[in-house]
């Protein structure tokens, strides 16, 4: 009878699980002898069906224990990669202490991964084999680890430090778990550790902290993306009506892509969406939606995140795309509870009513959760294709781009943007800090992006030769930026730009931003006490000079509309040229730009 389908009570399960640590259990570990339940699910009438022993080579986990996102394999650990047999029960007596830790099987697959990395050097010399682990072949195996490349869009690359620490850890983990394994014979570094032998510390460490490793998704892959899916959309009844395999897909990818970019999940909780999970509310004339699904990573059971209308609009679409799935899966589960077969009920209960079932073509035509590597590896980059685009657009790309166009549009730059998802503003920040149910670390992320944001805004106005306009605090700004002795106090630029900028608030006229810490009513920000315009602004006041110019071509707006088109032509030269702009150039090429436009028409 294989482990899947060996089913034990509630008193026999409790005598076969793996027992608690001991010297009698770490004393089977190392010779191989120790027995026991790993992993198990729980199935009717209190009894247990079990997965995977302790002895077996391949440990099996439930779905519950992986993300929406997981695949049948991304919950498997195998150790038949590990030759040694010592080194095997080694690797298995450390992931087992591990598990312990409530880690994620993903977590655990590294630690696997880092393990086998480590006893495979170990293999390839006799003199490692012979002194096992040292201080003396610990020091080598940070050498080697120092040479270790990884390849991103076919480049090539050194390991970061935050990767190489991982991978040291694993002596760390071998030297407290199996120090009574003869192969361990001291600690590999005991007056440091693996972050310090990776150079994750000090500087290197806070900058890694600081700076995102995300990208953020430029405008120019973005704009396209979303005019491309959003015509799915808005297509789907006749997509739907006509069953067509191609752009059914595309469809699915289009609400998978409209809901990753107005919410901020990352793709588990997408994964993890049943049909019709969502809710309204109606606050000052404002409707807010609550999508809600199950967070693996920051949350035990289920959190919701606010959501545009459009979202609901892909969840609706997606629950009618898999409805023929969802249909198939009530009749699976049928046969699976006549036949008995508890671990396929388990399954596909695991997976019902979610708005994202697929097929596996490789099984049988089995159903299951869309995998979220299918959809970073090939789904998403395909459509980039469509859009003609070689981005190597990802899942995770989407959660820092939400919250940097959230921080824009709180700021007030992306008006436009603002008013078609209505939430996007400083209510939807606060709606994130005093709501529990609403995902936490999202509310992080959209505060270090709005740090990060500020930062470089303030940053530029502290540099010598990034030109500003405005008021008062511009003046100040310029004033303080040239001040050689102050600099000096500070150390750099750099640091005496962070303690000044720090006490400023921000925020943006649209032409402008506006440092008042309170309500500002003024509408001549350029020349307001608090106002600061810098080249960001730029776009803004070259639109307002064209609208000038044009005003003071028309025959009909009399004396006063001219003398208030020449007075507007007046304040935007005034600015450009405060920015560093060759005005009468720039008109030169508004009037050419112009002439082709009104040739052309």
């Amino acid at each position: 009878m294989s482990s899947v389908e060996l089913i034990l009570t509630q008193a026999e399960f409790a005598t076969q699980q793996c027992p608690k640590p001991s010297d009698s259990t770490l004393e089977r570990a190392i010779d191989g002898s120790l027995t026991g339940i790993v992993t198990y699910i729980k199935v009717a009438n209190g009894e247990y069906q079990t997965l995977s022993r302790y002895e077996h080579d391949i440990w099996v986990f439930p779905a519950s224990k992986g993300t929406k996102a997981t695949s049948a394999n991304g919950l498997n650990l195998n150790f038949t990669t590990i030759a040694d047999p010592q080194m095997k029960r080694m690797a298995k007596w450390v992931v087992w202490n591990k598990m312990k830790e409530n880690l994620a099987v993903s977590s655990l697959k590294c630690v696997l991964i880092n393990l086998n990395t480590y006893f495979q050097w170990v293999l390839s010399s006799d003199t490692t084999v012979t002194h096992g682990l040292t201080a003396f072949t610990s020091n080598a195996y940070v050498k080697y680890v120092n040479t270790l490349t990884s390849t991103r869009k076919g480049e090539i690359k050194p390991l970061v430090a935050g990767t190489k620490a991982q991978k040291l850890l694993a002596l760390e983990d071998l030297y407290r778990y199996c120090k009574t394994f003869d192969f361990v014979k001291e600690h590999p570094w005991s007056e440091s550790s693996a972050s310090e032998q990776a150079g994750y510390v000090g500087e290197a460490l806070q900058e890694a902290r600081k700076k995102p490793k995300t990208l953020i998704i430029p405008d120019e892959v973005l704009i396209p993306l979303c005019q491309f899916t959003k015509s799915y959309l808005d297509r789907a009844d006749e997509i739907l009506a006509s069953a067509e395999k191609t752009e059914s897909l595309l469809l699915r990818d289009s609400c998978i892509f409209w809901l990753l970019f107005t919410t901020g999940m990352r793709i588990h909780e997408i994964l993890g969406i049943k049909r019709g999970a969502y809710r309204s509310e109606t606050k000052d004339d404002t409707t807010y939606y609550y999508i809600e699904t199950v967070s693996e990573k920051t949350h035990t059971g289920l959190a919701e995140w606010i959501a545009p209308e459009i979202a609901t609009q892909a969840i609706d679409i997606l629950g009618r795309l898999s409805a023929p799935l969802q249909a198939q899966l009530e009749r699976d589960l049928v046969k699976a509870k006549a036949s008995n077969d508890h671990s396929e009920v388990h399954r596909l209960e695991q997976i019902s009513d979610h708005i994202c079932l697929s097929k596996s073509l490789r099984k049988n035509n089995a159903l299951n959760i869309l995998s979220g590597n299918t959809i970073t590896e090939l789904r998403l980059p395909n459509l980039c294709k469509q859009i003609e685009s070689d981005w190597n657009l990802a899942a995770h790309q989407f959660r820092r781009t939400f919250a940097n166009y959230v921080v824009h549009s709180e700021l007030g730059d992306l008006r436009a943007l603002k008013d078609h998802f209505k939430h996007w503003s400083i209510t939807m920040t606060a709606l994130y800090a005093f709501n529990d149910n609403l995902d936490a670390e999202l509310f992080e992320e959209l505060l270090r992006e709005k740090y990060l944001v500020e930062e470089e805004i303030k940053q530029d106005w502290f540099e010598l030769d990034s030109p500003i306009a405005g008021g008062g605090m511009a003046q100040k700004i310029k004033k303080v930026r040239q001040d050689g002795e102050h600099i000096k106090v500070f150390g750099s630029l750099q640091n005496m730009a962070k303690a000044y900028s720090s006490s400023i608030p921000i925020r943006s006229t649209g032409i402008a931003w506006c440092t008042n810490d309170d309500e500002c009513r003024c509408d001549k920000s350029e020349d307001c006490e608090h106002g600061i315009v810098d080249k960001r602004h730029l776009p803004y006041w070259e639109g307002m000079l064209v609208q000038q110019m044009k005003l003071m071509q028309l025959d009909d707006i009399g004396e006063a509309g001219r003398a208030a088109a020449q007075k507007g032509m007046e304040r935007c030269e005034k600015v450009l040229t405060a920015l560093g702009v060759d005005v009468e150039v720039m008109k030169q090429e508004i009037n050419q730009r112009e002439h082709i436009e009104v040739k052309n028409v």
